[in-house]
């Protein structure tokens, strides 16, 4: 009975969150051999002000931060 959790930032519509569980499911049933309602994929919208990453807050700006 695997439970996945996907936070990512916040913004994203209920198409994108319809299709990303769909995905995780249909990867994790081949994977393991599980039957597709045993899987548990949750999903946490976070605001980048509430994310850190390399010492600063996603929201903050810096003009070196290039590509994503």
């Amino acid at each position: 009975m695997p439970v996945i959790t996907v936070n990512w930032w916040q913004g994203n519509d209920r198409r994108a969150r319809k299709e990303l569980v769909a995905g995780i499911t249909d990867v994790v049933t081949r994977v393991s051999g599980c039957p597709d309602d045993t899987v548990t994929v949750i999903v946490r919208d976070v605001e980048p002000d509430h994310w850190g990453k390399g010492g600063h807050l996603a929201d903050e700006p810096r003009s070196w931060r290039g590509p994503r």
